[in-house]
């Protein structure tokens, strides 16, 4: 499942990749990370391994992850895994004059019993992982827009 979606932000690129690069500042912006754990932290960040703790309607997932791809700035990309599904997201920004634009683009691989039900629901699916995004990219602009003030 391929989820993208972009947005501007009238700030700088290094704004916007602070919020996306640092896990605490993470937590302010990303519904439901209760939790973010470096396990191992490498100087040129990929490879670096941690674990985040998602909280959904009175349930909880671990999530594993390491850091796949990192251009200071420009780019992040992560490879996520909980037991229900693995997940590879990559964050760019472009900067163009007073703003930024921000391309999250995201694959999603179910894994069993959920493959199954994404098979049967898997627009539905779809649709609210998207409106998660869309909701968390929208709280992304006003933190992002508040910092360059």
């Amino acid at each position: 499942m391929q989820v993208n979606l972009e947005r501007d932000y009238l700030c700088s690129p290094d704004i916007v990749f602070s919020w996306l690069a640092e896990p605490e500042k993470e937590k302010a912006w990303m519904k439901g990370i209760s939790k973010t754990e470096i396990i191992k932290n490498t100087a040129e960040r990929i490879g670096t391994t941690f674990k985040e703790i998602i909280e959904e309607n009175g349930k909880s997932i671990e999530m594993m992850g390491t850091i796949t791809g990192y251009e200071s700035n420009r780019s992040i990309a992560f490879h996520l895994e909980s037991r229900i599904h693995k997940l590879d997201v990559t964050y760019s920004t472009v900067g163009r004059g007073s703003f930024t634009t921000l391309i999250a683009a995201s694959t999603v691989h179910w894994k069993f019993p959920m493959s199954i039900l994404t098979a049967i629901a898997g627009q539905k699916i779809k649709q609210g992982i998207v409106r998660q995004l869309d909701s968390e990219l929208d709280e992304l602009k006003k933190l992002c827009e508040a910092s360059s003030k």
